[in-house]
């Protein structure tokens, strides 16, 4: 683990050239759909898409979720990048989906990962554990999954919100997951 801050990129740290290079690596996978079936703008692929394009991402507008747009993070960003040396996995959610009404996913600073090295995270995955590990290593401080009420089928990593005025008093979840406790 020691190598994975020279994963990071190097070169270019604003959000869109981070974007770009997510796009477009081999070992990431951007969903095109949500979780709860519900068919909008804001899936992984179309907040990576619009970010790399200069737009903001699209936020989705059910259940939990406000509504508009939200600037991508760079640090999150680059954990995923990082991620990516050492992984091939599957974005599910971004900025995009239904999650508690506070959830740093609609701040721009958070991201689900529902398959590791082509296999769906479960309590059985290989991988899940050392996956959530390396996360907190790149600076995710809100990392959850399987064992952790809600989040028995994917990884939930989010970085600290820039906005540190914006209190979130809400109990962690992701679409489809019950109120962490």
């Amino acid at each position: 683990m020691a190598d994975i801050a020279e994963q990071e990129p190097q070169q270019d740290r604003t959000s869109q050239d981070l974007a770009r290079q997510i796009r477009d690596h081999a070992n990431i996978t951007l969903s095109t759909s949500h979780v709860s079936g519900v068919n909008d703008s804001a899936t992984a692929r179309k907040n990576i898409v619009d970010t790399a394009e200069g737009r903001r991402a699209q936020r989705s507008n059910y259940g939990n979720a406000p509504g508009g747009a939200v600037d991508l993070d760079v640090d999150m960003l680059t954990g995923m990048l990082g991620l990516a040396g050492t992984y091939r996995f599957r974005v599910s959610e971004i900025a995009g989906g239904s999650h508690s009404a506070n959830s740093r996913h609609y701040a721009g600073v958070a991201f689900d990962v529902d398959q590791i090295n082509g296999r769906q995270v479960n309590s059985n995955n290989p991988d899940y554990q050392t996956f959530m590990q390396i996360g907190r290593t790149l600076g995710a401080t809100e990392v959850l999954g399987p064992g952790n009420v809600g989040h028995d089928t994917h990884v939930h990593l989010a970085w600290p919100r820039r906005d540190l005025s914006e209190k979130d008093d809400s109990k962690p979840t992701c679409e489809g997951g019950q109120p962490i406790t």
